[in-house]
């Protein structure tokens, strides 16, 4: 495994990462298969493997996320970098508090290694979140603020409301079929010492090969996402030969060379989800070898070029539910 600065923390983490959101959750059609001992079992390969950043927050599964990596690190906390994250509905002073004094009982730990704000919220001032984020630092039970889903924009903001600590990390999503944190935040976080953490790097299974035009998938969270229609399966089948090509020459699966990708960035760590052991080891594998300067270009030209149709694909989408219900 790889392992790279957290921001300034001083703290390594896996450039390889573990995303939790799917235990517990059974939320549109998502995770009927969901066993906790599976879920255990891979967070216990993870961190065989090498994978310390372990990622959940307090909304997943309305909490079962946090109890089941609670349980899970239980005897393995040297082992881990645990973040999770405070929701958006809790970003009120009193709030933040409550809310983290929730996920440590939940997590059964005494200290929290990444706090994160889970999605901005427009209507507390960002400044009363992060006085709060700033309390629990002093009392000991966070040590390091991030955010998530924050714009360049509201990212500056947040950092100017702390008076004492500095954010450390943005997990936003970024793929090989959503590139936009490449215009601004990117640049920026690599500038100031700010990790991205990137969450659906595999873009929700598009770039593990598993779907194609022919081969929708059944369940409504991805029934519901643009990037799943017909059209712009097709069109991401382009960038899906590429992988396919680089991996075939590489010995890898081309899961393991998008994220491989990702993380050619010292600023980028990625945080796959798995469901299984063997998720976990496919997703180890992504690392511990380099993409050439070729390769790396083959990819950019062809992603690049990735352009999702909008308009008809919500009109697809919109069928799509119609046709589930």
């Amino acid at each position: 495994m790889e392992y790279v600065e957290l921001g300034k923390s001083g703290f390594r983490v896996s450039a390889i990462g573990l995303g939790t959101w799917q235990i517990g959750t059974r939320l549109w059609g998502w995770s009927k298969d969901y066993n906790e001992s599976d879920a255990i079992a891979t967070i216990h390969r993870a961190i065989e493997l090498g994978i310390n950043l372990i990622d959940t927050a307090e909304v997943y599964g309305e909490g079962k996320s946090e109890e089941v990596v609670g349980r899970a690190i239980a005897d393995r906390r040297e082992e881990v970098f645990l973040a999770t994250k405070v929701w958006v509905s809790n970003l009120s002073y009193d709030r933040v508090i409550k809310a983290a004094e929730r996920s440590l009982r939940r997590l059964r730990v005494d200290a929290i290694d990444l706090y994160q704000v889970h999605w901005p919220n427009p209507f507390v001032p960002i400044k009363q979140t992060m006085r709060a984020m700033e309390r629990l630092v002093k009392e000991g039970k966070v040590k390091c603020i991030g955010v998530s889903n924050f714009s360049l924009s509201r990212l500056k903001t947040a950092q100017e409301a702390l008076s004492s600590e500095e954010i450390v990390s943005n997990q936003v999503e970024y793929n090989l079929l959503n590139r936009k944190i490449e215009r601004d935040l990117l640049p920026y976080a690599r500038r100031e010492k700010i990790t991205i953490i990137a969450y659906s790097p595999l873009a929700k299974g598009i770039l593990t090969g598993k779907y194609a035009p022919g081969n929708v998938p059944k369940d409504l969270l991805r029934r519901f996402d643009i990037l799943f229609s017909p059209e712009n399966l097709k069109r991401a089948s382009k960038i899906l030969e590429n992988l396919r090509v680089i991996a075939e020459r590489r010995g890898k699966h081309i899961s393991q060379v998008a994220l491989n990708w990702l993380t050619k960035e010292p600023t980028v760590v990625a945080i796959p989800g798995a469901k299984r052991p063997v998720h976990v080891e496919m997703n180890a594998g992504a690392v511990g070898w380099k993409l050439n300067d070729d390769e790396i270009r083959e990819i950019d030209e062809t992603s690049n070029s990735f352009r999702p149709e909008r308009v008809k694909s919500y009109v697809s989408v919109l069928f799509r539910l119609f046709k589930f219900w």
